[in-house]
């Protein structure tokens, strides 16, 4: 399934707690690696009671944010601030 939708990351929902050979068939999908980031199972099975408890925590995705601030310009001249007149 991951495959045929070229996903990095599946994720397997349940009512019931996974068996065994769930468990042996996820963890053989490997891990899915993003360069400057933790490595996450690349099939996770989540069971609903787990999704509701922990909600957005349930599935480990690799945190990446693409929309960081810019770096702003580094004052020269420090002393270049002036005093407040009270």
């Amino acid at each position: 399934m991951i495959e045929r939708e070229r996903a990095g990351v599946g994720v397997f929902l349940t009512l019931t707690e996974p068996t065994k050979p769930m468990i042996t068939e996820a963890a053989g999908a490997g891990l899915f690696e993003l360069p400057g980031f933790a490595s996450v199972p690349r099939m996770q099975i989540v069971t609903i009671k787990d999704a509701m408890a922990l909600r957005d925590r349930a599935v480990r995705l690799p945190a990446r944010r693409d929309d960081g601030f810019k770096k702003a310009a580094k004052e020269v001249n420090g002393s270049a601030q002036g005093a407040l007149a009270l």
